[in-house]
């Protein structure tokens, strides 16, 4: 576990693996993964978070032998612009990975680098966790944290521009209160953000969201996406979805792309990734 105040090296040799947010007691954290250094790549990897109860349990997996590692950190706002980082070990277990990615089974988990630590930050300031090291090749898994400032940023991005895509969208469900056929059912204090999320409903199953047409996946136009409101029809239903803060940013209405699991859900949970293949994949 390291703190960077500035982030000024250029990161552009390391390659990403996935990048998303979620927050805690009110406290919205964003989160960039990288392979440090980024060749050999690593091909079948998945993960997101999960928010139970102000806790993110962040999660990253191999699919090539169904090992997992990651953390649960809690963020405590403080006096003066300062926050507190509290990371423990993963609690999330291979029961429950199995449920994340269903019909997943045997999953082992690893331990992290270092052990549990509680720190202070600024808004703005970095926070850099080893989440891996592959003792063959000497490559590290790195999550680096930052707390989302209010104030304005520079951010300054290399590489060449190319058109906008929904690939590159990121849906944000914070503090959500869910309605089945015009009926409230769930209100959750959690948040998650990524460019495809999904979410587990009791007695209705997991839907999986994109803004991506991904029709490839099965994913249907089933629903849309208007301000701070989800709307989709799966299965003779019409769920709703309303939150506190503008769910994509923009001032359009977007069409949702819904791809639905059937399975038995024990309680309301969330969860970010990438991409939407990973829970589809491996329903």
């Amino acid at each position: 576990m390291k703190l960077v105040s500035l982030i000024l090296f250029s990161l552009s040799a390391y390659g990403q693996l996935m990048s998303g947010g979620a927050s805690s007691n009110g406290v919205w954290v964003n989160y960039q993964t990288r392979l440090e250094p980024g060749s050999p790549p690593i091909r079948k990897h998945g993960g997101g978070t999960l928010t139970e109860k102000n806790v993110i349990k962040r999660h990253l997996c191999n699919f090539d032998n169904n090992t997992y590692f990651g953390y649960d950190v809690t963020v405590e706002p403080l006096a003066d612009d300062r926050y507190r980082f509290r990371f423990a070990p993963l609690t999330i277990t291979p029961q429950k990975m199995s449920e994340i990615f269903n019909k997943v089974l045997n999953w082992t988990p690893l331990p992290l680098p270092g052990g549990p630590v509680a720190m202070e930050v600024r808004a703005g300031e970095t926070v850099a966790l080893d989440l891996f090291v592959n003792p063959s090749t000497g490559q590290k898994v790195t999550d680096y944290l930052t707390i989302k400032a209010n104030e304005r940023q520079q951010v300054h991005v290399t590489g060449p521009a190319r058109d906008f895509s929904p690939e590159d969208a990121t849906i944000e469900i914070s503090s959500p209160h869910v309605s089945v056929d015009g009926k409230p059912v769930i209100s959750s204090q959690g948040a998650i953000s990524g460019q495809a999320v999904w979410v587990d409903l009791p007695g209705h199953g997991r839907f999986v969201f994109s803004l991506a047409a991904r029709l490839d996946l099965g994913m249907q136009n089933a629903g849309e996406i208007r301000g701070t409101t989800i709307t989709w029809r799966t299965g003779g239903h019409e769920y709703t979805i309303t939150t506190d803060k503008p769910i994509v940013s923009g001032s359009r209405a977007y069409n949702l792309y819904v791809f639905h699991i059937p399975h038995t859900a024990d309680y309301f949970g969330m969860s970010a990734g990438p991409r939407p293949d990973d829970p589809i994949r491996r329903k």
